[in-house]
């Protein structure tokens, strides 16, 4: 993914975290790795699907885990508005709990991992 891509996402994800008075997301390299796998995977096989997503976290520190998918868009600010207009989305994006973020894309699927301690 372009690293352009995923930073102007975290920025957006911040800034919906910081409208809403929650700590920012710290970008978690090997949340990214991962997430970046996930979307790959995604491609290679045609599917899109929240399955077996769990497993990206397999020996991860995170006591909570979540997953944001989006397809059809390549520009962070339409993949984030189309997160942010779907409450399970959302409330991804604003549980206080999550405080790491990993972000992967590959042919238009978006693929945002969330961890909390």
């Amino acid at each position: 993914m372009s690293s352009n891509i995923a930073m102007a996402l975290v920025l957006l994800l911040n800034a919906s975290r910081g409208d809403m008075h929650l700590p920012p997301f710290r970008e978690d390299p090997v949340l990214s790795s991962r997430a970046q796998q996930r979307a790959e995977m995604m491609c290679a096989k045609r599917t899109f699907s929240h399955d077996n997503y769990l497993a990206a976290f397999e020996g991860s520190p995170y006591r909570w885990k979540g997953e944001n998918l989006a397809q059809g868009y390549r520009e962070a600010r339409a993949v984030h508005q189309q997160l942010m207009n779907s409450p399970g989305h959302r409330a991804n994006i604003l549980k206080p709990q999550y405080d790491s973020v990993g972000i992967g894309q590959a042919c238009n699927i978006t693929v945002e991992l969330f961890g909390g301690r």
